[in-house]
Protein backbone atom coordinates (compact mmCIF):
# COMPACT_ATOMS: atom_id res chain seq x y z
CA UNK A 1 0.00 0.00 0.00
CA UNK A 2 1.43 3.44 -1.10
CA UNK A 3 1.67 6.64 1.44
CA UNK A 4 -0.82 8.25 -1.18
CA UNK A 5 -3.22 5.78 -0.80
CA UNK A 6 -2.73 5.41 2.87
CA UNK A 7 -3.40 9.25 2.97
CA UNK A 8 -6.60 8.92 1.06
CA UNK A 9 -8.23 6.11 2.93
CA UNK A 10 -6.91 7.70 5.96
CA UNK A 11 -8.70 10.76 4.87
CA UNK A 12 -12.33 8.66 4.12
CA UNK A 13 -11.87 6.52 6.64
CA UNK A 14 -11.23 9.04 9.48
CA UNK A 15 -14.69 11.35 7.92
CA UNK A 16 -16.14 8.22 8.21
CA UNK A 17 -15.35 7.35 11.72
CA UNK A 18 -16.23 10.94 13.24
CA UNK A 19 -19.74 10.74 10.72
CA UNK A 20 -20.48 7.76 12.51
CA UNK A 21 -19.46 8.87 16.04
CA UNK A 22 -21.78 12.13 15.80
CA UNK A 23 -24.72 10.06 14.68
CA UNK A 24 -24.17 6.90 17.35
CA UNK A 25 -22.73 8.41 20.24
CA UNK A 26 -21.21 4.96 20.19
CA UNK A 27 -17.13 3.88 19.35
CA UNK A 28 -16.73 3.32 15.55
CA UNK A 29 -15.15 -0.73 14.41
CA UNK A 30 -13.59 -1.30 11.61
CA UNK A 31 -16.31 -3.81 10.84
CA UNK A 32 -19.34 -0.93 10.88
CA UNK A 33 -17.46 0.64 8.55
CA UNK A 34 -16.40 -1.94 6.04
CA UNK A 35 -20.20 -2.15 5.41
CA UNK A 36 -20.28 1.54 4.31
CA UNK A 37 -17.59 2.88 2.81
CA UNK A 38 -18.11 3.07 -1.10
CA UNK A 39 -14.49 1.42 -1.19
CA UNK A 40 -14.49 -2.78 -0.63
CA UNK A 41 -12.04 -3.00 2.19
CA UNK A 42 -11.68 -5.65 4.35
CA UNK A 43 -12.49 -5.12 8.47
CA UNK A 44 -8.52 -5.94 9.04
CA UNK A 45 -7.37 -3.10 6.54
CA UNK A 46 -9.70 -0.50 8.07
CA UNK A 47 -8.57 -1.34 11.60
CA UNK A 48 -4.88 -0.95 10.24
CA UNK A 49 -5.74 2.81 9.18
CA UNK A 50 -7.46 3.26 12.68
CA UNK A 51 -4.71 2.13 14.19
CA UNK A 52 -2.55 4.82 12.03
CA UNK A 53 -4.61 7.52 12.86
CA UNK A 54 -4.38 6.79 16.32
CA UNK A 55 -0.97 7.38 16.21
CA UNK A 56 -1.18 10.70 14.61
CA UNK A 57 -3.84 11.79 17.34
CA UNK A 58 -7.04 11.81 15.03
CA UNK A 59 -8.78 9.23 16.77
CA UNK A 60 -8.90 7.04 20.31
CA UNK A 61 -9.83 3.67 21.87
CA UNK A 62 -11.47 3.80 24.92
CA UNK A 63 -10.76 0.65 25.56
CA UNK A 64 -8.62 -2.79 23.53
CA UNK A 65 -11.63 -4.47 22.53
CA UNK A 66 -13.97 -1.24 21.48
CA UNK A 67 -14.17 0.74 18.39
CA UNK A 68 -12.38 4.35 17.83
CA UNK A 69 -13.51 7.56 18.93
CA UNK A 70 -12.65 11.20 17.35
CA UNK A 71 -10.14 13.44 19.19
CA UNK A 72 -10.83 17.01 19.44
CA UNK A 73 -7.88 16.92 16.49
CA UNK A 74 -9.80 14.47 14.60
CA UNK A 75 -12.92 16.65 14.60
CA UNK A 76 -11.07 20.21 14.28
CA UNK A 77 -9.92 18.12 10.83
CA UNK A 78 -13.73 17.09 10.10
CA UNK A 79 -14.79 20.58 10.63
CA UNK A 80 -12.04 21.90 8.52
CA UNK A 81 -12.90 19.53 5.65
CA UNK A 82 -16.63 20.56 6.02
CA UNK A 83 -15.16 24.27 5.96
CA UNK A 84 -13.44 23.89 2.96
CA UNK A 85 -17.10 22.38 1.12
CA UNK A 86 -17.85 24.42 -1.91
CA UNK A 87 -20.95 26.82 -0.88
CA UNK A 88 -23.43 25.06 -2.66
CA UNK A 89 -22.85 21.66 -0.39
CA UNK A 90 -23.70 23.73 2.41
CA UNK A 91 -27.30 23.53 4.39
CA UNK A 92 -28.76 27.03 2.68
CA UNK A 93 -29.54 29.99 4.53
CA UNK A 94 -32.82 30.38 3.94
CA UNK A 95 -33.97 26.98 5.41
CA UNK A 96 -34.47 28.75 8.20
CA UNK A 97 -37.43 30.84 8.58
CA UNK A 98 -37.71 34.19 9.37
CA UNK A 99 -39.98 34.55 12.52
CA UNK A 100 -38.94 37.65 14.13
CA UNK A 101 -42.42 39.52 12.85
CA UNK A 102 -42.77 43.33 11.83
CA UNK A 103 -38.96 44.80 12.34
CA UNK A 104 -40.53 48.05 12.55
CA UNK A 105 -42.61 47.23 15.71
CA UNK A 106 -40.64 44.80 17.38
CA UNK A 107 -37.78 45.94 19.48
CA UNK A 108 -34.59 44.91 19.71
CA UNK A 109 -34.93 42.55 23.09
CA UNK A 110 -37.64 40.45 21.14
CA UNK A 111 -36.06 40.48 18.27
CA UNK A 112 -32.48 38.64 20.53
CA UNK A 113 -35.21 36.53 22.52
CA UNK A 114 -36.38 35.11 19.58
CA UNK A 115 -33.13 34.70 17.69
CA UNK A 116 -32.15 32.77 20.75
CA UNK A 117 -35.07 30.35 20.93
CA UNK A 118 -34.76 29.53 17.26
CA UNK A 119 -30.98 28.22 17.68
CA UNK A 120 -32.06 26.17 20.66
CA UNK A 121 -35.25 24.89 18.90
CA UNK A 122 -33.66 24.31 15.50
CA UNK A 123 -30.62 22.70 16.95
CA UNK A 124 -31.51 20.52 19.93
CA UNK A 125 -28.97 22.45 21.71
CA UNK A 126 -27.90 25.27 23.76
CA UNK A 127 -28.51 28.70 21.85
CA UNK A 128 -26.51 31.43 22.40
CA UNK A 129 -27.20 35.74 22.03
CA UNK A 130 -24.83 38.24 23.53
CA UNK A 131 -26.53 41.56 22.92
CA UNK A 132 -24.65 44.82 22.00
CA UNK A 133 -22.57 46.39 24.59
CA UNK A 134 -24.70 49.26 26.15
CA UNK A 135 -21.85 51.24 25.78
CA UNK A 136 -22.09 51.42 22.26
CA UNK A 137 -25.80 52.02 21.94
CA UNK A 138 -26.98 55.33 20.08
CA UNK A 139 -29.32 57.88 22.02
CA UNK A 140 -32.07 58.03 20.29
CA UNK A 141 -34.40 59.69 22.90
CA UNK A 142 -34.26 60.12 26.50
CA UNK A 143 -36.90 61.15 28.86
CA UNK A 144 -37.49 61.65 32.78
CA UNK A 145 -41.14 61.40 34.26
CA UNK A 146 -41.51 62.46 37.75
CA UNK A 147 -42.87 59.72 39.76
CA UNK A 148 -43.20 61.26 43.35
CA UNK A 149 -41.37 63.73 45.70
CA UNK A 150 -37.94 61.80 45.46
CA UNK A 151 -37.91 59.55 42.25
CA UNK A 152 -37.97 59.99 38.87
CA UNK A 153 -37.96 57.48 36.07
CA UNK A 154 -35.35 57.89 33.46
CA UNK A 155 -36.69 55.88 29.95
CA UNK A 156 -33.83 55.67 27.48
CA UNK A 157 -34.66 54.66 23.83
CA UNK A 158 -31.55 53.71 21.30
CA UNK A 159 -31.92 54.11 17.73
CA UNK A 160 -31.81 49.98 17.68
CA UNK A 161 -35.20 50.33 19.70
CA UNK A 162 -33.80 48.94 22.73
CA UNK A 163 -35.61 50.50 25.92
CA UNK A 164 -33.97 50.76 29.05
CA UNK A 165 -36.06 51.89 32.16
CA UNK A 166 -34.61 53.02 35.66
CA UNK A 167 -35.91 54.94 38.61
CA UNK A 168 -33.59 57.12 39.99
CA UNK A 169 -33.46 59.30 43.43
CA UNK A 170 -34.12 63.17 42.75
CA UNK A 171 -33.74 66.11 45.08
CA UNK A 172 -37.35 66.99 46.43
CA UNK A 173 -37.10 70.81 44.37
CA UNK A 174 -36.98 69.27 40.91
CA UNK A 175 -39.82 69.51 39.28
CA UNK A 176 -41.71 68.18 35.97
CA UNK A 177 -40.75 70.81 34.47
CA UNK A 178 -37.10 70.74 34.56
CA UNK A 179 -36.99 67.32 33.94
CA UNK A 180 -38.76 68.04 31.02
CA UNK A 181 -36.13 70.77 30.24
CA UNK A 182 -33.26 68.29 30.73
CA UNK A 183 -34.64 65.92 28.67
CA UNK A 184 -34.71 68.36 25.89
CA UNK A 185 -31.35 69.73 26.56
CA UNK A 186 -29.85 66.18 26.31
CA UNK A 187 -31.77 65.42 22.72
CA UNK A 188 -30.41 68.08 21.22
CA UNK A 189 -27.20 67.87 22.92
CA UNK A 190 -26.53 64.32 21.85
CA UNK A 191 -28.88 62.36 19.55
CA UNK A 192 -27.07 60.20 17.35
CA UNK A 193 -24.09 59.46 19.50
CA UNK A 194 -23.13 56.55 21.83
CA UNK A 195 -23.02 56.26 25.22
CA UNK A 196 -19.52 55.76 25.45
CA UNK A 197 -19.03 59.39 23.60
CA UNK A 198 -21.49 60.59 25.16
CA UNK A 199 -20.01 59.87 28.54
CA UNK A 200 -16.66 61.10 27.66
CA UNK A 201 -18.17 64.33 26.24
CA UNK A 202 -19.95 65.05 29.68
CA UNK A 203 -16.84 64.36 31.29
CA UNK A 204 -14.91 67.06 29.50
CA UNK A 205 -17.02 69.73 30.24
CA UNK A 206 -17.62 68.98 33.98
CA UNK A 207 -13.76 69.14 33.83
CA UNK A 208 -13.12 72.24 31.66
CA UNK A 209 -16.63 74.29 31.70
CA UNK A 210 -17.38 74.47 35.51
CA UNK A 211 -17.48 78.52 35.09
CA UNK A 212 -19.44 78.59 32.26
CA UNK A 213 -21.99 75.76 33.89
CA UNK A 214 -25.18 76.98 33.98
CA UNK A 215 -28.50 74.85 36.39
CA UNK A 216 -29.44 73.53 33.64
CA UNK A 217 -26.27 71.87 32.17
CA UNK A 218 -25.27 71.34 35.51
CA UNK A 219 -28.36 68.77 36.08
CA UNK A 220 -28.45 67.46 32.78
CA UNK A 221 -24.70 65.86 33.61
CA UNK A 222 -25.64 64.88 36.83
CA UNK A 223 -28.67 62.98 36.31
CA UNK A 224 -26.62 60.97 32.71
CA UNK A 225 -23.64 60.44 34.81
CA UNK A 226 -26.51 58.74 37.78
CA UNK A 227 -28.44 57.01 34.30
CA UNK A 228 -25.11 55.72 32.87
CA UNK A 229 -22.79 54.66 35.67
CA UNK A 230 -19.37 52.62 34.87
CA UNK A 231 -20.81 50.17 36.51
CA UNK A 232 -23.50 49.45 33.49
CA UNK A 233 -20.84 48.37 30.97
CA UNK A 234 -21.78 44.42 31.73
CA UNK A 235 -22.24 42.47 28.57
CA UNK A 236 -26.24 41.07 28.18
CA UNK A 237 -26.24 37.13 27.30
CA UNK A 238 -29.22 35.10 26.11
CA UNK A 239 -29.37 31.94 26.79
CA UNK A 240 -31.79 29.47 26.08
CA UNK A 241 -32.04 25.41 25.99
CA UNK A 242 -29.47 24.37 28.50
CA UNK A 243 -31.80 21.19 29.14
CA UNK A 244 -30.82 19.81 25.63
CA UNK A 245 -27.73 19.39 27.30
CA UNK A 246 -28.95 16.77 29.20
CA UNK A 247 -30.05 14.89 26.78
CA UNK A 248 -26.45 13.79 25.35
CA UNK A 249 -25.05 10.23 26.68
CA UNK A 250 -21.22 11.95 27.46
CA UNK A 251 -23.14 14.09 30.24
CA UNK A 252 -25.76 12.59 31.01
CA UNK A 253 -23.72 9.71 32.49
CA UNK A 254 -21.15 11.90 34.02
CA UNK A 255 -22.91 13.24 37.01
CA UNK A 256 -19.78 15.39 38.34
CA UNK A 257 -18.86 16.74 34.34
CA UNK A 258 -23.02 17.53 34.36
CA UNK A 259 -22.77 19.49 37.59
CA UNK A 260 -19.71 21.63 36.86
CA UNK A 261 -21.32 22.01 32.70
CA UNK A 262 -24.23 23.53 34.15
CA UNK A 263 -22.53 25.71 36.92
CA UNK A 264 -20.46 27.53 34.10
CA UNK A 265 -23.40 28.21 31.84
CA UNK A 266 -25.68 29.37 35.08
CA UNK A 267 -22.79 31.85 35.79
CA UNK A 268 -22.52 33.02 32.42
CA UNK A 269 -19.30 35.06 33.15
CA UNK A 270 -17.34 32.30 31.39
CA UNK A 271 -19.56 31.92 28.20
CA UNK A 272 -19.71 36.12 27.83
CA UNK A 273 -15.86 36.04 27.76
CA UNK A 274 -16.17 33.27 25.37
CA UNK A 275 -18.52 35.03 22.98
CA UNK A 276 -16.36 38.11 23.35
CA UNK A 277 -13.71 36.29 21.95
CA UNK A 278 -16.12 35.37 18.84
CA UNK A 279 -16.58 39.11 18.39
CA UNK A 280 -12.99 39.84 17.76
CA UNK A 281 -13.25 37.83 15.05
CA UNK A 282 -14.46 38.23 11.65
CA UNK A 283 -17.07 35.21 9.96
CA UNK A 284 -17.61 32.27 11.72
CA UNK A 285 -15.56 30.57 14.69
CA UNK A 286 -16.04 27.23 15.50
CA UNK A 287 -13.88 26.48 19.26
CA UNK A 288 -14.07 22.31 19.57
CA UNK A 289 -12.77 20.74 22.93
CA UNK A 290 -9.37 21.59 24.38
CA UNK A 291 -9.34 24.71 21.95
CA UNK A 292 -11.83 26.06 24.92
CA UNK A 293 -9.23 28.03 26.84
CA UNK A 294 -11.71 27.13 29.86
CA UNK A 295 -11.77 23.78 32.06
CA UNK A 296 -15.29 23.31 32.36
CA UNK A 297 -15.93 23.89 28.57
CA UNK A 298 -12.97 21.56 27.29
CA UNK A 299 -15.89 18.85 26.75
CA UNK A 300 -18.00 21.28 24.72
CA UNK A 301 -17.75 22.87 21.05
CA UNK A 302 -19.27 26.29 20.12
CA UNK A 303 -20.20 27.79 16.87
CA UNK A 304 -20.61 31.16 16.72
CA UNK A 305 -21.08 33.74 14.21
CA UNK A 306 -21.27 37.94 14.44
CA UNK A 307 -24.48 39.73 13.66
CA UNK A 308 -24.19 43.07 12.30
CA UNK A 309 -26.06 46.63 11.93
CA UNK A 310 -25.02 47.56 8.57
CA UNK A 311 -21.13 47.22 8.34
CA UNK A 312 -20.85 47.02 12.09
CA UNK A 313 -20.39 43.84 13.90
CA UNK A 314 -22.32 44.56 17.50
CA UNK A 315 -23.05 40.91 19.41
CA UNK A 316 -22.83 37.03 18.31
CA UNK A 317 -25.39 34.00 17.94
CA UNK A 318 -23.79 31.02 18.74
CA UNK A 319 -24.65 27.24 19.22
CA UNK A 320 -23.06 25.27 22.56
CA UNK A 321 -23.01 21.95 23.00
CA UNK A 322 -21.06 18.30 22.56
CA UNK A 323 -18.24 18.18 20.64
CA UNK A 324 -20.06 15.25 19.35
CA UNK A 325 -22.37 17.69 17.51
CA UNK A 326 -24.02 17.87 13.61
CA UNK A 327 -21.37 20.45 12.88
CA UNK A 328 -22.82 21.02 9.06
CA UNK A 329 -26.46 21.73 10.58
CA UNK A 330 -25.20 23.45 12.92
CA UNK A 331 -23.41 25.76 10.88
CA UNK A 332 -26.24 26.48 8.38
CA UNK A 333 -28.36 26.98 11.60
CA UNK A 334 -25.92 30.30 13.53
CA UNK A 335 -25.12 31.63 9.87
CA UNK A 336 -28.75 31.78 9.08
CA UNK A 337 -29.66 33.21 12.59
CA UNK A 338 -27.17 35.66 12.17
CA UNK A 339 -27.84 36.92 8.40
CA UNK A 340 -31.46 37.65 9.51
CA UNK A 341 -30.78 39.58 12.75
CA UNK A 342 -28.38 41.35 10.83
CA UNK A 343 -30.89 42.20 8.26
CA UNK A 344 -33.42 43.37 9.99
CA UNK A 345 -31.44 45.66 12.09
CA UNK A 346 -30.14 46.86 9.11
CA UNK A 347 -33.45 47.54 7.51
CA UNK A 348 -34.86 49.24 10.97
CA UNK A 349 -31.67 51.68 10.61
CA UNK A 350 -32.91 52.61 7.34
Amino acid sequence: MSSVELEERAHTILLETVTDYITGAEPVGSRTLSKKLSERLSPATIRNVMADLEDMGYLYQPHTSAGRIPTDQGYRYFVNELLALPEQYAPPLTSIPNHFGDSKRENLNDLLESACSLLSENSQQTGLVMAPSVTNLILKHIQFAKINSTQVLAVFISEMGILQNKIMPVESSMTQEKLTSIANYLNAEFSGQSLKSIRKEIQRRMKHEKEHYNQLMKRACELWTTLFSEEQKSTEILIEGVNHLLDHPEFSADLKKMKSLMKTVEERDKLIKLLDLCMQRDGLTIIIGEENQDEEMKSCSLVAQNYQMEDEKIGVVAIFGPKRMDYLKMIGIVNSTANNVSEILSKRNQ
